[in-house]
């Protein structure tokens, strides 16, 4: 070996950052606990292991990585903060994450109860699903890069490998090489890492998920081809055979999302979202209305209006933070309704909007016909579980009676 690339290198030299004790590494960089003396709040850098001159295309990767984290802002999304060279030396700064990764979680406890990865594995997709509007996907979605807080809310981190779907990576991807961890890449990107697209990311999102609840990785072997076949083959232990209270829908959700054909795959983390997220369709002779929930002394004339129907898992749609169709900007979020009404509906997400803000929520009332866009305006606010909060809502204009009767169902 090159003593040179093996030797620890230098910190930078920095009259800003006050470098601490590192708190993690991986094959191309350390990541350090630092002071910025200029707000005084701690955050994390990741120096290269690589001065410049070493490996230049490893430099200009990290600046990849900046420029395609600085743009996402989003709950779920650790936070770029900056790209500096001293010289020689690149590192980028990071908000501070305290909690470790899910990758230290799961090597504590070796599987995840099924709720609590559901739990991370929603917030990913929403981020996700959040980065692939923005055109970015990320290509390297594991354990390892989901960082947790200390009161559990999920954030995705190493953008090191992101393209977006234009197929801008400066050209550091070239055609017919693979990028990302093999145990959770997809098969196309194997062959082909410059070309693939969001599908890679869903599929990686189901491997991890497969980790969590299974403490296992699906397609273990020796060698990176004996690997590749069982990506190919789809062999791996059934989910259910490892942990048999695990659920249908969680199993069928993981199956789906590891195929290996992209075509046969979701095509988006929201859709993989609502696999994981929503009920299994049921003969519609064996449909039930849910028992309403109570909301205590209403007027007889409005009590049909104000009846609450649980829906918990039951439905999901997107939540669109324009009210105008043509609006320039625009995000959008993935969600589970909780309950609805005729004059309301209660959502949960991994997003908080403060009372009183306009939203458009796309419901399906139909599963052949296409989503409804209704304005809606939030009304109360209750935090849920970590990174998630429940928004009760109310319609623009009530929904009438068939509008009701069939998102119930429906769902």
């Amino acid at each position: 070996m090159n003593a040179q690339t093996t030797r620890p290198p230098r910190l930078p030299s920095s009259a800003r950052y006050e470098f601490q004790k590192p708190i993690g590494s991986g094959g191309v960089g350390t990541v350090y606990r630092a002071l910025d003396r200029r707000t005084q709040e701690l955050v994390a850098i990741k120096v290269l292991k690589y001065r410049l001159s070493d490996n230049p295309t490893l430099h200009q990767r990290l600046a990849l990585e900046f420029k395609a984290a600085c743009e996402l802002e989003h709950p779920n999304i650790v936070r770029a903060l900056g790209f500096e060279n001293d010289g020689e030396i690149s590192y980028l700064v990071y908000e501070l994450v305290e909690g470790g990764s899910l990758a230290d979680r799961l090597e504590k406890h070796n599987r995840l109860p099924e709720d609590v990865s559901i739990l991370i594995i929603t917030q990913m997709a929403q981020a996700l699903h959040y980065a692939h509007e923005r055109q970015v996907i990320h290509r390297d979605v594991k354990p390892d890069n989901i960082l947790l807080t200390s009161s559990g809310r999920a954030k995705l981190t190493d953008f090191g490998l992101a393209k977006d779907y234009g197929g801008e990576d400066m050209d550091l991807t070239r055609q017919a090489t693979g990028l990302g961890t093999p145990n959770f890449m997809a098969p196309e990107q194997f062959a082909d890492a410059k070309n693939v697209d969001a599908r890679c990311d869903v599929y990686s999102l189901g491997a991890t998920l497969y980790n969590l609840v299974t403490g296992m990785i699906p397609f273990a072997a020796k060698t990176t081809l004996a690997m590749l076949t069982k990506k190919e083959t789809r062999r791996y232990a059934p989910i259910r055979s490892i942990v048999s209270s695990l659920s249908e829908r969680t199993e069928l959700a993981i199956r789906a999302a590891l195929d290996p054909s992209a075509d046969r795959r979701p095509s988006t983390c929201l859709e993989f979202f609502k696999l994981l997220t929503g009920r299994r369709r049921v003969r519609s002779d064996v449909l039930k209305t849910p028992a309403p929930l109570s909301c205590g002394r209403v007027p007889a004339e409005n009590r049909r209006k104000t009846i609450r129907y649980p829906l918990r898992i039951g439905s999901c749609g997107i939540l669109d933070t324009s009210v105008h169709s043509d609006g320039e900007w625009q995000e959008k979020w993935p969600l589970v309704v909780r309950d609805v009404s005729a004059e309301g509906i209660g959502v949960l997400l991994a997003r908080r909007f403060e009372i009183g803000t306009e939203l458009m929520v796309e419901l399906a009332f139909e599963p052949s016909k296409p989503a409804q866009r209704l304005p809606i305006r939030v009304t109360r606010l209750q935090v849920d579980r970590a990174g998630h909060w429940i928004h009760g809502c109310t319609f623009d204009q009530p929904l009438n009676a068939d509008q009701l009767r069939a998102l119930v169902k429906q769902a």
